[in-house]
């Protein structure tokens, strides 16, 4: 199995996200070995539920969730408030350890909260000197140097990562920074890959499915 994440950030408005959806299930057709994860801004989840419902193997995800359970936190999007709602959720993209701070044990403490209300995290890492919480199924490795810098760091040097790491079997290796429909089958090739985390390229549907095939 093969993994398709699009993660769209702080992107679009409601209008062009039904855009996207539209022209999406146009040309969509489901491979039993391919797994694609939608991951919008929190506004457009339900939305997007009812629209890609009908799709195989196309599922929705969180760009995060809040490390409170529930209760008084104003403005929080907690895993209880999407539980039933998505199947996925990214953890530690390098963005929110950036700008908004989070630290290891915050991350901790959400993939707890995710996996207690059945929703499998998504952890990503900078580099090898991260610690990686117990019971993660996908690990996306994504160099900050290539995160929507348009430079994609080498397959071999992927590779290399991913080795260094010693994973457990069965964990799910997947890279992002700068994937795109020209330099995905480099990547693929080596065999070592399982799934891409992308940016800025899911933003259109056609160059996202494009990558998909």
């Amino acid at each position: 199995m093969k993994y398709f994440i699009a993660n769209w950030k702080a992107n679009k408005n409601y209008q062009e996200m039904k855009d996207w959806v539209e022209r999406f299930k146009k040309i969509y057709q489901s491979k039993k070995d391919v797994q694609t994860i939608i991951c919008p801004p929190f506004p457009f989840i339900p939305e997007l539920k009812k629209e890609l419902e009908n799709l195989e193997n196309v599922y929705l995800g969180s760009q995060t969730i809040s490390s409170f359970e529930k209760g008084s936190y104003t403005g929080e999007v907690t895993a209880v408030n999407l539980s039933g709602l998505v199947s996925y959720v990214i953890i530690g993209h390098s963005e929110r350890r950036k700008n908004f701070a989070e630290k290891d044990e915050d991350l901790a403490i959400k993939v707890n909260l995710a996996k207690q209300y059945q929703i499998e995290p998504i952890y990503c890492i900078r580099d090898e000197r991260d610690v990686i919480p117990q019971n993660i199924k996908l690990l996306a490795y994504e160099p900050v140097a290539a995160i929507g810098t348009g430079f994609n760091e080498a397959p071999d040097k992927v590779v290399a990562v991913k080795k260094n790491l010693n994973l457990k079997e069965g964990i799910i290796f997947i890279y992002g920074g700068s994937v795109n429909e020209n330099n995905v089958k480099d990547y693929l090739a080596t065999g070592e890959i399982d799934g891409f985390l992308i940016g800025g390229v899911s933003l259109d549907p056609e160059r996202f499915y494009t990558i998909m095939c």
